[in-house]
C-alpha cells in the first residue's frame, strides 16, 4: 500500500466543503491531518465531518505543531500567496486554488522558494489533468483537425452573488485581487495554454458593466455590494504562427447555450464543454474512411465526463510528492496565465497589444 501524505486544508468554505473535502477524505493516498479556519464553529464542524484529527484558528499555530507534510491553501485569493509562502518557509509542499498569486513577482517568490527547499508547489485550476483537454491536445498534436487557427472559449457567469446556493458571503469576488478574469477566465487560460502552449501577445476590453450587485441566498442575503473590480473583461490571444484566440471572462451571463470551448482547425472543428469537462465532438473530413460530419472521438483515456471536478487537482499534487515528480499543474503555468490577465487589464487600459514575456 503506497504511504499515504499528511495533509492539512486551509479554508473551510463553500469550495472546500462541496469539492476537495469529500475527495480529500475518501482518498486511499491522503491522510487528512486538519483543518484551518478563523470561525471556530465552521473548522471544528468540518473536522468533525470529514474525519480530521484536529482543527486550528492560527495558521502559523498549525505550521509550528501539525504533524503535515503539505498544505492546501482554499481560502480567498487576496490571501494565496502570503499564506504559500509561510507553507513553502515551513518545509511543506503547497497546492493552492487559483490565482497562486497577484503579482509577477509573488510568483517568482514562491517558484524560487519551492525550488530552493525541493518542494512541489502545484496550482489550481487542474483543468489540464481532465481526460476531456487530454484528448483535445492528443487530436491536435495528431493533425485531425489541420492547423488550429483560432479558438472561441466562454468563460462566464452571472457571478456569486446571483447564485441560490452560495452560503458564505460572496463579496470579495467583487473586489480587488478577485473578479471573473482571477475567477473564470482562469479556466480558459489554463485551458487554451495548455492545450496550444505559451502565448504570444494579448489584447482586451475591459470594465464595470454592473456597479452594484445583490447578495441572492447565504448569511449575506439581501447584502448589496459595491463591484470594485472589472466584471466584463473580453480577450483575444496570439500563439504565433497566426493562431488566435478569444476569451470571454464575465459576471454578465445569466444564461449560455452551446459549446463552451471551439478550436476551429483549416481540416477540422473540436468542442467540447467548459472548465475542463466534455462532451467532445470532432467534425472531419475524411472521404477515404466515408466520413464527413460531427463525430465522438474515442477516448483511452477512459471515458469524458461531462462533470469535471475541481478536487483533481489536489490528488494528482499528492500523487506527485508520493512519486517525487513535478506536478503537471505547474506553478510555472501558473505564473504565464497570470502574466496573461495582468498584462490584459494593462492592454485594456492602454490600447494597445501586450507582449509576453513568461513560459512554461
Amino acid at each position: 500500500m503506497a504511504r499515504k501524505i499528511k495533509l492539512a486544508v486551509v479554508g473551510c468554505g463553500v469550495v472546500a466543503n462541496r469539492y476537495y473535502l469529500p475527495a480529500i477524505s475518501s482518498a486511499d493516498g491522503i491522510e487528512l491531518i486538519c483543518v484551518c479556519d478563523v470561525v471556530k464553529e465552521r473548522a471544528k464542524e468540518v473536522m468533525e465531518q470529514f474525519g480530521a484529527k484536529e482543527y486550528y484558528l492560527d495558521y502559523n499555530k498549525m505550521l509550528q505543531k501539525a504533524d503535515i507534510e503539505a498544505v492546501v491553501v482554499l481560502i480567498n485569493a487576496q490571501y494565496h500567496f502570503s499564506l504559500s509562502l509561510k507553507a513553502l518557509k515551513a518545509g511543506k509542499h503547497v497546492y493552492t486554488e487559483k490565482t497562486m498569486a497577484l503579482t509577477l513577482k509573488e510568483a517568482d517568490i514562491l517558484i524560487e522558494e519551492a525550488e530552493k527547499r525541493g518542494l512541489k508547489l502545484a496550482a489550481a485550476p487542474a483543468v489540464m489533468l481532465s481526460p476531456a483537454n487530454q484528448q483535445i491536445k492528443k487530436i491536435i498534436k495528431r493533425g485531425l483537425i489541420g492547423k488550429v487557427c483560432f479558438v472561441c472559449a466562454h468563460s462566464s457567469h452571472n457571478g456569486p452573488a446571483s447564485w441560490e446556493n452560495f452560503t458564505t458571503d460572496p463579496t470579495w469576488f467583487y473586489k480587488k485581487g478577485a473578479g471573473p478574469l482571477y475567477d473564470l477566465g482562469i479556466y480558459a487560460l489554463h485551458t487554451l495554454t495548455g492545450i496550444l502552449g505559451p502565448a504570444k501577445r494579448v489584447t482586451a476590453l475591459s470594465g464595470i458593466s454592473i456597479p452594484q450587485v445583490t447578495i441572492r441566498s447565504g448569511i449575506a442575503k439581501g447584502k448589496k455590494i459595491k463591484v470594485e473590480v472589472d466584471d466584463n473583461t473580453l480577450l483575444l490571444l496570439d500563439f504565433g504562427e497566426n493562431t488566435f484566440a478569444y476569451v470571454d471572462a464575465t459576471f454578465c451571463v445569466k444564461v449560455s447555450r452551446g459549446p463552451a470551448t471551439v478550436f476551429y482547425g483549416s481540416e477540422g472543428v473540436i468542442t467540447s464543454g467548459g472548465f475542463g469537462a466534455g462532451p467532445l465532438e470532432v467534425y472531419t473530413e475524411k472521404e477515404e474512411l466515408g466520413i464527413k460530419g460531427l463525430i465522438t472521438p474515442y477516448s483511452p483515456l477512459g471515458a469524458v465526463e461531462p462533470v469535471w471536478d475541481l478536487s483533481y487537482g489536489v490528488i494528482h499534487f499528492v500523487e506527485r510528492i508520493r512519486e517525487d515528480k513535478k506536478p503537471v499543474i505547474s506553478a510555472e503555468h501558473a505564473r504565464h496565465v497570470l502574466e496573461i490577465m495582468l498584462k490584459a487589464y494593462e492592454s485594456a487600459k492602454s490600447g494597445q497589444a501586450q507582449r509576453l514575456a513568461t513560459t512554461f
